[in-house]
Order: C-alpha cells, then structure tokens, then sequence
C-alpha cells in the first residue's frame, strides 16, 4: 500500500462518521420535539404536568388522557335515560300500539257531571283539595277522596287517592280507617318534603320504634327502609277495639315535584316492581290525587303487562 494515500483514506472516515454523527443529533432533535408537542397537548386537556401515567397521546391532532377518556365514559353513562331497558321491553312486547292510544284519547269524554247529580261529592267540598276534579266515591255516607280504579288482570283492589288534609285531623283519621277497611298494603305516595306545608309527620308515625293515634286509629312504626329517592315505611295500623292489626308498607317518593317529570325514574319503576310482585290492595296517592297518582297508575299498569 502506498503510505501517501494513508491521510486521505483515515480523513473519508472521519467525514463519513461527522455526517453520521450529523444525522443523528438531527434525529434526536425531531423526536424531541415530538415528545414536547404531545406532552403539551396532554396538558392542555387534563390540566396535568404531563408526567406518569396521564400523558396523553396525539390523537387525530387532539390530546387524549386515560383520565379524559374516563370522563367522557361517565358523562355518555349519565346521558342514558333510566328507564331505557323498561323502555325497550314495553315496546317489544308490543304493549304500546300508538295508534289505540291515540283514539282512546280522543274518545275520552271531557264533560263533568253537574254537582247536583254528586250530592255526597257537595255535601264534602271541605274534604276535597282539587274541587274542579270530581272524583268517585264508593262510600256515599261516609265520604271519602279516594276511587276505586279497574286495573285489567289486576284481581286486587287498587285506589287513587289524595293527601289528606292534614288541618282537619278526621281527615287523616278517615284516610287510614280506609286503608284498614280496604286491606290496603301498599301505599305508593308521592310528594316532595313540606308540599303545600304538609309533612309525612302530620300523617304517620316516621321514626322506626314510634307510634300515633289520629282518632280511634293506632299506627305503629315497626320499621324504615331508605333509598337515594325512596323510602319505605312499616306500619302497624290498629283501630279502637279492634284486635287484629293491618300491616302496610308506605313507599314515600320525595322528589318528583308536583307537574314536573323525574329527573330518574330508577326508584319509581323499582317501587312499582315491588308493589306488582306484593300482588295486594294497593293506593297510588299524591296531593291532590291526580298528576303523579295517575303517572304511577299508567306505569303499574303497563308494567303488569310487560
């Protein structure tokens, strides 16, 4: 080998390794940026220092986190309405023909009978808290708010009734009279705390252990039950020389504001469940025994044919 191509030779490699070296810093440098590009980005939607395990990832241009990806999973959970699945089975057993509806609601008379024509109805105006509704009774001689409704393939007694009022203390009296009379053991009440400046204590006994008389009638609270939006009331229901007591269970709705929907219907689709499977004299009750009472009406109806 000649030794004057020595130094030419030995000074290609050092050239070709500088560019080598070039290249890779360049390299480097890139991926770098890269790094910060996405890090900022993950920052910008988590409001995290983009470090551990909450660094996002560039997703069509968007910052992505595993704690972003979480609250999206819980906002579409919140968005899907309570009664969806009930929904679904309703509609699949072909329960709902809109058509029938519709021209049963057309056929439904609007026209109320004359006053003169319901003298136990006139003669107890002072017992009724929605006057312009005229409500049936099927105790002529000792009135009481309160019908009897026919639930298609329900052999049980079912009543749609009001909230006592309360300033008369016969009426609450009368109310529970009927319940004891009737066999009553489900009661399904629905009113928010301190309606119409009514409150349930007016009405029961509402502390597990404790007891009320309103007249001739005994209750007795044997046991209380709560839920997010329900609560369920054992009473022990005892009339003046009377030995055998009733026992009933009063399922208290406290949120679904009157001419309002609810927000969830969970915990009054599962109260309802329970009542159709207790398969006893029930009363759907609200304040003024109309709105809400005929809501849960409609729903335990279709309900006990899904």
């Amino acid at each position: 080998m000649n030794t004057k191509e020595l130094p030419d030779a030995r000074r290609s490699q050092r050239e070709e390794n500088g560019v080598r070296e070039e290249k890779g810093k360049k390299n480097q440098s890139e991926r770098g940026k890269k790094k910060k590009v996405t890090e900022t980005a993950s920052r910008a939607t988590t409001g995290t220092t983009g470090s551990g395990g909450c660094i996002g990832l560039l997703i069509n241009g968007e910052g992505c986190s595993k704690m972003e990806r979480r609250e999206r999973a819980k906002e579409k959970e919140k968005e899907q309405w309570s009664g969806e699945e009930m929904a679904k089975k309703m509609i699949a057993s072909v329960v709902f023909d809109t058509g029938l509806i519709a021209c049963a609601f057309k056929d439904l008379r609007n026209e109320k009978p004359s006053l003169n024509f319901c003298t136990s109805f006139k003669n107890n105006m002072q017992k009724v808290r929605a006057p312009d509704f005229v409500k049936l009774t099927h105790a002529p001689d000792n009135f009481i708010c309160a019908a009897k409704v026919v639930v298609p393939e329900f052999n049980r007694t079912m009543i749609i009734t009001q909230v006592p009022d309360v300033s008369t203390p016969v009426n609450i009296e009368d109310f529970w009279r009927m319940i004891f009379q009737e066999e009553v053991h489900s009661v399904v009440l629905a009113i928010i705390p301190l309606e119409c400046s009514v409150t349930l204590q007016q009405m029961f006994p509402i502390l597990s252990g404790t007891f009320a008389n309103h007249g001739k009638m005994f209750l007795n609270n044997k046991k209380v039950d709560s839920t997010v939006a329900m609560t369920a009331y054992t009473l022990e229901i005892l009339p003046d020389e009377c030995s055998n007591s009733l026992f009933t269970t009063v399922y208290h709705l406290h949120n679904w504001k009157q001419k309002r929907g609810l927000d969830n219907v969970g915990d009054l689709v599962s109260t309802v469940e329970k009542v159709l499977k207790t398969n006893e004299n029930t009363v759907m009750m609200s304040m003024s025994g109309m709105g809400r009472a005929g809501t849960m009406l409609a729903l335990f109806t279709s309900m006990l044919h899904v």
